[in-house]
């Protein structure tokens, strides 16, 4: 199925003329992952607004180089007969801005630096004078400037307190990829559940799912778009990781190949790569920065000790990134002979506890969903899972701790009906999850089972009498279509 390239970016359309409404001039930043359509989006609402638009996207090259192809795309932007060499060259930024600004003149106009974070990298001092002449060149003009990329930390951190653009920005956007209840467009002809196992492998990345043909299999797909030498995806994580890390350290590649595989603890981590412990913490600081890698604290932890808490564990991310490392990457010899068939058989082999990973995910997006939406019986501060060692093991687990309320949760993907053994076991689990939190006693506990079809007569009879919530697959669908409004304007 054909979907826009402008699918389910309404929001980001009224964050847009939200952030530019007003008559002088407009700095914003537009941020996201590759290939979640931040460039589609900018063109789509800059025609929309029917105003002169200047695009412009940052090769990575030289600071020399850098400002001579943007003065040179102003160049013919402004005359298109004109001859790319008669462009003039200027050796400062400051030149470049004043230029922009004359070609701008008095008019509303849109101007977008995509992939900004590479010409920054050229020239670190690029924002400190980007910040002057906003100051001083285009104080009185009616501009509106969008600065944009991939590299979400390096932009985030134009917005830091310290930071030369800190107070200029009219606003920050951030393109999210599409959650699992929006991507149905994408995939029609999939049950909910093939849609999940789409989902777990590469997420909600439009440009992705729009290479998806739904009248095949997920198996004949994912070879046809990740693992074929024809495919442009090939090597997508190679260019995702090396566009974020901008750095040759086979250190940070075998953390997340590590991660990948199923090594979480900051311990088992450094075991499986033979990296010093200190080493393998500060890659996984670094890569928790640049989101890549996401740090999960137990939930039976205060949120007010989780920056110094220990034990954490380290989970990839991307959706998509789990996918290339445990499934692509250590199979690299078989494909570079064009060998699919052990790769897709692996993958298949593997692909139920991968899902089951992804439906865990869904039925905390579930919770922190409904909570937001008021339809629990409090509002968590945090949602996550919980673990002890290997004693406690908790899927789920939304706490308020002003209120001392906590809902524990197991998550089911098999597709018998859930049974009664499962539901002693979520209260054995949820009494040890309580035990390492403060004051046990005197908590209020809700259960929850989470199931991918049914429950038997012996569980649906425990939950009436424990005040148990009982889900399954389809009705947590239901619920998230009806809340999966969200805004990404800051």
């Amino acid at each position: 199925m054909s979907v826009s390239p402008f699918y389910h970016r309404e929001q980001e359309i009224v964050d847009l003329n939200h952030l530019t409404r007003a008559e002088g001039p407009a700095l914003v930043l537009v941020y996201g992952r590759r290939r979640v359509g931040k460039t589609w989006l900018l063109h789509h609402w800059a025609e929309r607004s029917g105003l002169p638009t200047f695009y412009w996207m940052a090769p990575r090259t030289t600071a020399d180089n850098v400002r001579t192809d943007l003065v040179r795309e102003l160049w013919q932007w402004e005359s298109p007969e004109r001859e790319v060499e008669t462009a003039p060259r200027y050796d400062n930024w400051n030149d470049v801005f004043r230029a922009m600004r004359r070609v701008a003149g008095d008019r509303r106009m849109n101007i977008i630096l995509d992939e900004f974070p590479w010409a920054v990298e050229s020239d670190p001092s690029l924002p400190s004078r980007l910040q002057a002449a906003w100051d001083t060149t285009f104080r009185d003009s009616r501009a509106r400037l969008f600065i944009s990329g991939s590299h979400i930390s390096a932009l985030e951190a134009l917005l830091k307190s310290d930071a030369p653009l800190f107070g200029r920005m009219t606003g920050k956007l951030y393109v999210p990829p599409f959650q699992f209840t929006e991507i149905t467009p994408f995939i029609p002809r999939y049950s909910p559940e093939q849609r999940l196992a789409v989902y777990a492998a590469i997420g909600g990345i439009p440009d992705y799912l729009r290479r998806w043909n739904d009248r095949a299999s997920l198996m004949e797909n994912i070879r046809e778009i990740f693992l074929s030498d024809l495919s442009p995806f090939r090597n997508e994580a190679d260019v995702l990781v090396s566009d974020v890390l901008r750095r040759d350290s086979p250190d940070y590649e075998a953390i997340l190949a590590a991660v990948a595989r199923g090594h979480h603890e900051l311990a088992d981590i450094s075991t499986a790569t033979l990296i010093a412990k200190d080493r393998t913490a500060s890659v996984l600081a670094t890569l928790v920065e640049l989101r890549l890698v996401e740090k999960r604290i137990r939930a039976s932890i205060p949120v007010d000790r989780h920056d110094k808490a220990r034990y954490a564990r380290y989970y990839l991310a991307d959706p998509f990134l789990r996918f290339y490392y445990r499934m692509v990457e250590p199979n690299r010899s078989f494909l570079s002979q064009q060998i699919y068939e052990p790769v897709l058989r692996n993958f298949k082999e593997q692909l139920r506890p991968f899902v089951a990973a992804a439906f865990e995910e869904l039925c905390r997006m579930w919770t922190l969903a409904q909570g937001r939406a008021g339809k629990l019986p409090f509002t968590p501060e945090f949602v996550g899972s919980d673990w002890h060692g290997g004693e406690a093991q908790a899927d789920v687990v939304a706490v308020n701790w002003r209120e001392a309320q906590v809902m524990i949760g197991e998550a089911k993907w098999g597709t018998a009906p859930v049974d009664y053994s499962v539901y002693t076991a979520l209260t054995e689990r949820a009494q040890k999850v309580l035990a390492h939190m403060p004051n046990p006693r005197t908590w209020t506990v809700r259960l929850a089972l989470f199931a991918r079809q049914s429950f038997t007569p012996a569980v649906i009879a425990a939950a009436k009498r424990d005040n148990t919530l009982l889900l399954t697959f389809a009705q947590m669908i239901a619920d998230l279509e009806k809340t999966s409004g969200r805004r990404s304007v800051r």
